[in-house]
């Protein structure tokens, strides 16, 4: 139950990862032909890339993360804006880049979120005013809580200030409707592999215009200099494949992922009244349940579904042997204590209605158990 983790690739997924061992382990660089089966398996995956999503062209930069994908986007922005504006509720790899890039001089705006986990956008118009040329970098859907942002909204502003703009879609791809990225033209959009199904160690960025790109990495023409390093061909035949098979079936993942999320929260809501829904419940992805049991130690709860088989997760980073309370929660106006009290259950397309009702059985009687012992 922790997929906005990491998801497990799929067995079509692993043999095409051994296909492109096998077939098209070639340099992509080389001049010669034992690169051609590389080459012709990336100009394949960016046609993919752009079919699925929707892009207006194929200029796909591949990485080896997610969280690389987003600190070229904002090092890239950082060359051309004027300032820096993102949401309290960003992804780590956004907002530590952001606060290394402060230090580095350029001035970072980190504006609030509301108490329903989307970003503000009278306080996002009201920094976008006082700084023209800005770039903003904003999360589609929240890891933590899975609410989506209001995108069009924050496009059509930031677009309206001349701002540029660069979106996080790891957790967005395979779970909504990403064609309408299209009509967003986004001047970054980045995406990771592992979170549909594909292979870790794979992530992509779209740049809407290739002369915005200041490249992390130097020292070889490939990716034509936007990105140095010799490309990971096996884990990118792995994620097209993901690709494929999610689109296939976009809209029965999408309804199967949500019927496994509400039958969890109906069944635990139902046994623990006392038990919230972190965010907005009406403006959530399909597959995520960030839930409050107030009143009792969320990592305790996590440790004890651990031994059960049942895996979840607090998404918080661990400091000094206790994880400190999400900086999500917080920023939404949780109190401290509220926010160990929340643990996140994410759902896949590999779990099955069994594994969701049974988790949910566990989960509340768990959290019955503990409520006792923390009363």
């Amino acid at each position: 139950m922790d997929h906005n983790a990491t998801t497990p690739p799929l067995p079509e997924v692993v043999e095409a990862v051994c296909e492109a061992l096998r077939t098209a382990y070639g340099n992509p660089s080389s001049g010669h032909r034992q690169g051609e089966p590389a080459r012709r398996l990336l100009r394949r995956a960016r046609e993919r890339l752009q079919g699925y999503l929707g892009t207006p062209d194929e200029q796909f930069i591949f990485t080896g993360s997610g969280t690389e994908a987003n600190n070229l986007a904002l090092r890239s922005l950082a060359r051309h804006g004027s300032c820096i504006i993102t949401n309290a509720i960003e992804h780590s790899s956004i907002l530590s880049c952001a606060t290394r890039l402060q230090d580095e001089g350029l001035p970072t705006k980190v504006i609030t979120a509301t108490s329903e986990g989307e970003v503000d956008l009278c306080v996002l118009r009201q920094q976008l005013l006082a700084h023209r040329h800005a770039a903003v970098s904003i999360q589609w859907i929240n890891n933590e809580t899975g609410v989506i942002q209001p995108i069009r909204e924050i496009t059509a502003l930031a677009r309206e200030h001349g701002a540029l703009l660069h979106i996080d879609a790891a957790q967005a791809i395979g779970k909504i409707d990403t064609n309408v990225i299209g009509d967003l033209d986004p001047d970054f959009l980045s995406l990771t592999a592992h979170k549909f199904n594909g292979p870790a160690g794979v992530g992509a960025l779209y740049a809407r215009q290739t002369a915005l790109i200041d490249p992390l990495c130097i020292g070889g023409g490939q990716q034509d200099g936007w990105h140095a390093g010799t490309e990971n061909t096996a884990g990118i035949a792995g994620m097209q494949r993901a690709l494929e098979l999610r689109y296939n079936k976009h809209h029965e993942a999408i309804a199967h992922m949500a019927e496994l999320r509400d039958i969890f929260e109906k069944t635990v809501l139902d046994r623990c009244s006392w038990v919230r829904i972190n965010g907005n419940r009406d403006k959530r992805v399909c597959n995520t349940s960030n839930l409050c049991f107030e009143g009792i130690d969320g990592q305790a709860l996590v440790g004890r579904l651990d031994t059960l088989g049942i895996y979840c997760s607090q998404s918080s980073a661990c400091t000094t042997g206790r994880p400190e309370p999400s900086h999500v929660l917080r920023a939404m106006g949780l109190s401290e204590a509220q926010a160990y009290a929340s643990v996140r259950f994410s759902f896949g397309v590999t779990n099955t209605h069994q594994e969701a009702e049974l988790a949910a059985t566990i989960v509340a009687a768990e959290a019955e158990h503990l409520k006792r012992i923390f009363a």
